[in-house]
Order: C-alpha cells, then structure tokens, then sequence
C-alpha cells in the first residue's frame, strides 16, 4: 500500500490507526430521490455518461447510493492507479456482478479471486502470450482476408456491408481460433448460433447488472429464459469443443506435453490433480475466453472506424502510412509489420481514450481503507474509470472531444506527468490488467491496416447520431459508414 490508499483490518495487533481527514457523508454528490436513491441515475444504457458527467460536477471523488447502499466513484489518476495494483490483496471484483456473471455462465478468470484467481490466470495468460499470438498470426491474417473478400463481394453486388456484425463476427472467428484451435468461420455465416446466442447472453447480463432487484432468481420473465437458453446452447457448444479436443489429443499425444492452444492446456491441467483446476474450471474459462474476446475488440474498431469516417484528414494519414508499410501487399503478411504502424497505435489509443470498452471498474473494498483521504469502510463498492476520468478532462487532453491520434506520438520518450498513457487505463492495471490485451492491439492492427488497404470510408450524414450503448461493454448503436472498394 503508498500514500493513496491505507488499507488495514482493524485488529488488536495493528498499532497505528488509519489516517483521514473526511468520511464518505463529507463527500459531495447528486440528490437522489427517497428509498431508490440515486439507483435510477444508473439505470440504461449510458449510465457510464452520467457517472462521467458527475465526475465534472463534483470532483475526483463523490458519493452514490442505491438503495441506501453508498457507493463511491474515484477519479483521482494516483488513487486509481493505487487501487488498481492493490487487487487482488485489498480489492475484489463487486460479488453481486460475479454473482450475476456465474448464473448465466460466464465466470472463469472473471470471477475468481485469490488464489483460485492465480491459479486461473496463469492458464489464460500462457494461452494468450506473445508466442502463442505470434504463431496464430498467419491464420488471424487468413481469417480476415476471408472478411475482405466477402465485403468486396457484397460491395460488387450493389449491397451495404454490415460493419457492426461482421466486425463480431470476426472477432469471434479469431478468439475460437486462438484459444481452442477452431475455425468456426462465421464471418461466412450469417446466421450462425453461436453470434445469436453470445449477444442475447450479453445483453441480458447488462440488464441484470443493472436490475433494481434479482427477481429471476424466483421467477423466469419470456427474456430470462430465452437468455438461459442460450447460456446452455454457449456451454454445450463448448462442451463439443472441448470433447473434439480431447479426441484429437487421445490421437496424437505429443499434444499434451506441448498444447498448441488455450483449450488444450486447459485440458491438461483439468486432468491433473495436483492442479486444483476442475473440469468447471475449464468450460468457464473456455466460455469467459470467448466472451471477453468478441465486444471489447469488435467494439474498439467499431469505434475507430466510425471516427476515422467522421475525420477525413486523419484517415489519409492512416491511409498513407499503411500503404507505405504494406506496398503492393493488401493484407499485412509478416509479424515486422506490426511494428511499424505509430499512427495506427496512436489510434487506436485515441479511441480507447474517447470510447473505451469498458469506461469504469466495479471493486469492493477487503478490508477498511483510505483512498484519497477518504475513510471507506470494509465493503464498500467503488467505481473508477478507465479513460472516463482524466481522457476526458479538458486540463489533461485539450480539445478532449476530438479525434487526434497526434496526441500519442512524441519525438522522445514524454515525462511522467506529461505521458497520456499514464492517464487513462483502457485495459485496467495491476496484477488484473486484461490478459487478453495484447491478442486485441495486434487484432485491431491487422483488422483496420487491413480495411484502411482496401477500402475508403464515407461516414453518412443522414443516419441518426451514433450513441454510447453500454450492455456488458461499450459499443456503438450503429456504424453507419459506407464503404468503397480501392482500385
């Protein structure tokens, strides 16, 4: 623990005593209205709009209650930062969304805490290194010229591209790809299960995560089992996965000393007991693998594309540097390339900073603690942003509502106070930073160099505004932005 935050079980064997100059009833807040409280400011799906909106009215540390329950929004940049590397010691994941999240089978990594949590991480994060993605470049790359080629195909035809699905769909053929060694090619396939059920399932668990009250757990609404439905159509999906694995591990067995994929070890550890890792253990982590794989990365280009439309000159830019790396090429072929693309970085960061996936974390204090000299009892939940905070803020990020990928690059390497990527934290920090972060930046160089290669974007005008839709992530409510193939 520093400075920020002072955690400590008030015990007889602790001598010094927390040090704060203000409790939560000190802090400011909005009004909320009697019994609900300020539950009903947080309800829809731009909630994480009116958080941020709270943020400029009432500082970098207000108070919240929901039912009487109080609830705590810090946007201090050094105490997010604090609390941030302080999980999974001092700081969990809220127990009522791993709750939510466990009912319709989404767990795994996500769920877990302590050392069941380590224990977990350490098979996903193996599975999603740098060598595993570097290996799975050349198919990432197949797999989204099979995308390009169908969108040259539908524009060919005289039809619109449907960005927002496809998009999905991709990412879904590439986290199946990556993490179980399957090709499911929905790209290809536009009614494919999997896509539908994936999406109820997520839509379903934003609107419990928001529920005034967990009456499925007494009775079934039309929605509730449709969405159960489809949490057991994911599972036995993956159930299938994982049998074809083990079949073709029973036929070649040098796969068990040398796993090829995430599923695959996976396996392996199940099947030791001295791993602690069960069988539940394995289909959760399969599915959670899948669901944090589709929207966070879909949704990040979405983004992007929808901005580069709306940006012409900063498109040109992108334009420009892909063609100088790709040349004749039209799809990125060598892992190299990757590294030469610092506007594609840049953004690709601008995005994150204006519309992160995920804008705030949800986390409850282990034990009582102080964060930014405020005491905050054991218990209490405490909502930080990601980028909502200070890539917001119009002292940290000037013209902070604009698209400026320059923002990101630098002749030399920027002072500490000076570093944007210092004040926003898309892919969270600390010992629970985003496993899969590294899989999503290369996705997205490969997925966008490779529509900036082949295509012009034309943003339309006539299409209603674009909204911040938040289900279980962010995502845009369209891209409306039409494309034309280059000659």
């Amino acid at each position: 623990m520093n400075s920020n935050i002072e955690a400590a079980e008030l015990n007889m064997e602790e001598a010094d005593e927390l040090k704060y100059s203000r409790t939560i009833e000190d802090l400011p807040g909005p009004k909320g209205i009697p019994f609900f409280g300020n539950q009903l400011q947080m309800r829809g799906s731009q909630w994480h709009v009116t958080l941020s909106n709270y943020i400029r009215e009432f500082g970098p540390i207000y108070r919240l209650n929901a039912f009487g329950i109080p609830i705590v929004v810090v946007s201090d940049r050094a105490a997010i930062s604090s609390l941030l590397k302080d999980r999974p010691e001092s700081f969990e994941r809220s127990r009522g969304l791993r709750m939510r999240m466990n009912e319709l089978k989404v767990g795994g990594v996500f769920t877990a805490e302590g050392e069941d949590w380590r224990k977990q991480r350490k098979l996903v994060t193996g599975g999603l290194s740098v060598e595993v993605i570097r290996n799975f470049f050349p198919t990432m790359g197949m797999m989204t010229q099979r995308m390009v080629d169908r969108w040259k195909a539908t524009l060919a035809d005289g039809k619109r591209v449907d960005l927002r699905r496809d998009l999905k769909a991709l990412a879904l053929d590439i986290i199946v790809g990556i993490a179980m060694g399957y090709d499911l090619n929905v790209v290809s396939d536009d009614s494919h299960p999997l896509q539908h059920d994936l999406d109820s399932l997520m839509r379903r668990l934003a609107s419990r995560g928001t529920s005034l009250y967990p009456y499925w757990r007494r009775f079934r609404l039309p929605v509730d089992r449709a969405a159960d439905q489809s949490a057991h159509d994911v599972e036995q999906t993956v159930l299938r996965l994982i049998t074809e694995a083990r079949e073709r591990m029973k036929q070649q067995p040098q796969l068990r000393e040398e796993p090829t994929n995430m599923l695959e070890a996976m396996i392996v550890a199940s099947e030791d007991p001295e791993s602690g890792f069960s069988d539940q253990d394995l289909v959760s982590n399969a599915i959670a693998s899948v669901v944090g794989g589709i929207d966070t990365t879909a949704n990040s280009i979405a983004w992007m594309i929808n901005l580069l439309a709306q940006n012409p000159d900063t498109a040109a830019k992108l334009t420009a540097e892909v063609d100088a790396v790709l040349g004749d090429a039209r799809m990125s072929r060598e892992w190299e390339q990757m590294k030469l693309l610092p506007y594609l970085d840049a953004a690709h960061s601008e995005t994150q900073r204006l519309r992160s996936s995920t804008p705030f974390l949800g986390l409850l204090a282990k034990a009582d603690c102080v964060v930014a000299d405020t005491f905050l009892p054991k218990g209490m939940v405490i909502f930080v942003p990601t980028t909502f905070g200070d890539g917001l803020d119009e002292t940290q990020f000037p013209q902070h509502e604009q698209f400026q990928p320059e923002r990101w690059i630098f002749e030399h390497k920027p002072q500490k106070d000076d570093d944007p990527a210092r004040k926003v934290f898309p892919f969270g920090g600390g010992q629970r930073l985003c496993p899969g972060r590294f899989l999503a930046l290369i996705e997205v160089k490969v997925v966008v160099s490779a529509i900036m290669r082949n295509f012009e974007l034309e943003f339309d005008t006539t299409a209603p505004p674009v909204q911040q839709v938040m289900t279980f992530f962010m995502g845009p409510s369209a891209v409306p932005v039409r494309l034309r193939s280059r000659t």
